[in-house]
Parts: structure tokens; C-alpha cells; sequence
């Protein structure tokens, strides 16, 4: 009979060499980064433009302009073109983040061929006439007045405009702000990015040279005229604030705790990650052990680094009852004085090198997620061995190491809060 009162055994960990990519440019220069894995005749086409919120002018604009790229073109009416994605099995979306946008279609590869040309047609001929502009900006105002009610949402926000400020990744949107925007505004914002910066593909699933092939007849066509936009002034670390946004009738508090962080492209992100995991970054972490299963204040908590292209952030989130929340926000105070005094256990660090690099293997069986990682390393000009270094840096990585990193990134007096609700 099997003996489940013990665990099966360890085993030490070895690294993965991280998969090659494929860099194949179509006729007018855009890049295709082609990653061919898997059985099934499946793909994934992702088209990266930098139409992410940093590049509008406005609050709200360039999620906007992802939601009515949808709505028509000069040959089709929405309703044709969501009926022919459909018709053809294919799932696709165009969002909008802080730094790019990214229009994504999965789909069968014997519909390849009949998908491309709707792709092509979007990124050159979307209309934004006024009827669907109208329709639109009713629903996301709305949408946001119902999402400013939740103290969750508020927080995220109010959090990020804090550590910001007048940067752009500070800005977020409100009905006033949505309310501002034109029909104009939009059409402008598409046409002086999606429509002409030259994007970055990315292709993955079962590729052949048909796929990169039809993609140069129908993208590779096109004229795309202006270069990606140069970066943004530098991010200056706002004065340390903290904010309690109080509602009548709130039974809960969303709270935010944070502060500006290194990125990627920083020689102690490695570690920086590792120690981010051992405080909050997975189910057994020291937040969730203490605030969720000791204290029982909430149902998850979790701490997590943000990077971005300008700048980076480290968070933590939770939703706790309004008469906790003081107390909340020591206990995250105290796990982050633990971890600057004291050593991380030499059992509790190799079990969390155990998971991230576990994390890392299973991450790299699908073709999928492959692509989001080398979509990582060309968006954020990451060095080729990236994920190689990574590895070795959560092997080779001492107690020591984390005690001096909580020590350099994660001072109190550099906290900002945010708490909204009860």
C-alpha cells in the first residue's frame, strides 16, 4: 500500500536549456519570431505595436483604440468581421497595456490562409465611424463607473498614480477622463501606431514555411512608416505617501503596498525575484502563511514584481475586513523586517528553488508559452541567454544574498500605501 505520510524523495535540480528561435523578416522588414513545437496543427499569431497606454496623450486612449479596432473597416461592418473569426473557429483580441498592444488569434492552421487577410485588413483599414464610437465609449464609461466601485480596482489604480505620478504610467482613466475623448482622438491615436509603426510578430504552435509565407503575402505587403518612439523621461520616485480612501458601507479594505523596483535588465533582479517569492510570490509564502492560515484575515494575499519598459514596481495586494487592516499592514511591515534580519533557512530556500525552477520546466513544454517569454526578452531588450542566466541564478543564489537584497529594495521608509474601503 502506498505511504502517504511521506514525501516522495528529491532530486537536484538541473538546468533546461532554453529553446532556440527562428527570426524570419517578411518583405517590408517587420521581424517574425517563429517558434514551431507541438502536435497539433494549432497556432498562435501575436502582432506587438507600441499603442500601449505610455504613447497617448490621453488617460483611457489606447484601451479605447483597442476596443474599437474591432468595430469595422472601410470593406467590412463589425458584425462581418466577428461572424468570419467565428466561422473560422479562431479566438482573437486586441488589448491594450502600459507599454504596447498586442493583437492576438489563435487558430487551426488550415485556416491560416483565411484568417490573415481580416489581420491585415484591421492593423491598415479600421474606421471608427461615430456610430460605433458612441456605442462604445457608453459601455467602457460605464464599465469604469462600476469599476471605480470596487475598492479592489481603486486601489490598483490610486496605487500606481501614486508611485508614478505625472508619468505616464501613472495616468488611469475615469468617466470625466473617457468622456474627453474624440472620435478624433481615437482614429488619430490608431493611425500614428498601429497603422504605421512597423509592429513585432511573434508565431507559435505548429510552423511551417506556409504560415511564414502567407504572413509575408498578407503582412509583409504592407507599409508601415514610422519607427518605434524613442523612451520616455526617466521615472521620478515620488514622495512616500500614505492613503486611506475610506467609503460609507465598505465591509472590506483593499490594500496596496509598494514602491519603484528594478527591472529585468538590473544583476539583482534574479535575486530580487527569488526573495520577492519567499515573501509573497506562491501559495507557501511567508504573507500567506501569516496573514491568510495564521491570522486568517483574508483569502490570498500576494506580493509581486511589475516590470515595464521605463520602469519597474514591486506590490503587494490583499482584501481584508475593514477592522484588520491596520493590522494587515504591520504584518506585511514585519515579514519584510524578518527577511532583512534574519537568514532565510537553508530548507524554506531550496524549497523555493525547487518551485521556481519547476515552474520554469513545465513553462517550457508549449509552444504558447515559449513565445511570451522570448516576446519578454525582444520587448524588453533582454540579453539572448536571459532564461539561462536565470536558472543558474536561482541554483547558485545564498541566504546572505536575500538578506542583503531585502535590505537594499525593500526599505520601509520607501513604502508607499494604499488602502481603500472600510
Amino acid at each position: 500500500m502506498l505511504d502517504r505520510s511521506t514525501p516522495p524523495p528529491a532530486f537536484p535540480i538541473e538546468l533546461v536549456k532554453f529553446p532556440t528561435v527562428d527570426v524570419f523578416h517578411l518583405s517590408n522588414g517587420i521581424p517574425v519570431y517563429s517558434i514551431n513545437l507541438g502536435e497539433q496543427p494549432v497556432f498562435k499569431l501575436e502582432i506587438i505595436s507600441p499603442a500601449g497606454s505610455k504613447s497617448g496623450s490621453k488617460a483611457g486612449l489606447a484601451n479605447m483604440v483597442a476596443n474599437l479596432m474591432r468595430r469595422g473597416t472601410l470593406a467590412h461592418s463589425a458584425q462581418a468581421i466577428h461572424e468570419a473569426f467565428d466561422f473560422l473557429g479562431a479566438f482573437w483580441d486586441i488589448q491594450a497595456n502600459l507599454d504596447n498592444a498586442n493583437f492576438s488569434v489563435y487558430g487551426l492552421n488550415k485556416h491560416f490562409e483565411a484568417l490573415i487577410p481580416w489581420v491585415a485588413e484591421l492593423l491598415k483599414e479600421a474606421t471608427f465611424s461615430q456610430e460605433e464610437y458612441e456605442k462604445e465609449i457608453a459601455i467602457e464609461i460605464q464599465k469604469n463607473k462600476l469599476n471605480w466601485q470596487k475598492t479592489s480596482f481603486a486601489a490598483s489604480q490610486l496605487f500606481r498614480g501614486q508611485i508614478f505620478g505625472n508619468h505616464a504610467y501613472g495616468r488611469y482613466s475615469s468617466p470625466e477622463s473617457l468622456a474627453d475623448l474624440s472620435r478624433n482622438d481615437l482614429f488619430d491615436f490608431y493611425t500614428s501606431t498601429w497603422a504605421n509603426v512597423k509592429p513585432i510578430i511573434f508565431l507559435s504552435g505548429r510552423i511551417s514555411d506556409q504560415e511564414l509565407q502567407l504572413l509575408d503575402r498578407f503582412i509583409g505587403q504592407l507599409r508601415f512608416d514610422q519607427p518605434w518612439p524613442g523612451k520616455l523621461p526617466i521615472v521620478t520616485p515620488q514622495a512616500v505617501q500614505i492613503e486611506h480612501d475610506r467609503r460609507d458601507g465598505a465591509l472590506q479594505t483593499s490594500i496596496r503596498v509598494g514602491k519603484l523596483a528594478i527591472g529585468r535588465n538590473h544583476p539583482d533582479y534574479f535575486q530580487f525575484s527569488i526573495l520577492n517569492t519567499i515573501l509573497g510570490g506562491y501559495f507557501g509564502s511567508r504573507l500567506q502563511n501569516n496573514i491568510r492560515e495564521d491570522k486568517g484575515f483574508t483569502y490570498g494575499i500576494s506580493s509581486s514584481i511589475v516590470p515595464l519598459q521605463e520602469s519597474s514596481y514591486w506590490v503587494t495586494g490583499t482584501d481584508v475586513n475593514g477592522e484588520n487592516s491596520e493590522q494587515t499592514l504591520e504584518e506585511i511591515k514585519k515579514e519584510i523586517r524578518i527577511l532583512q534580519n534574519e537568514l532565510v533557512s537553508e530548507e524554506e530556500l531550496e524549497l523555493v528553488k525547487n518551485y521556481l525552477m519547476g515552474s520554469f520546466t513545465g513553462e517550457l513544454t508549449q509552444a504558447f508559452d515559449i513565445a511570451e517569454k522570448i516576446k519578454v526578452i525582444q520587448l524588453e531588450n533582454l540579453a539572448p541567454d536571459f532564461y539561462d542566466q536565470f536558472q543558474t541564478q536561482i541554483i547558485q543564489c545564498q541566504a546572505q544574498e536575500l538578506r542583503e537584497i531585502a535590505n537594499q529594495y525593500l526599505n520601509l521608509d520607501e513604502l508607499h500605501v494604499v488602502m481603500v474601503g472600510a
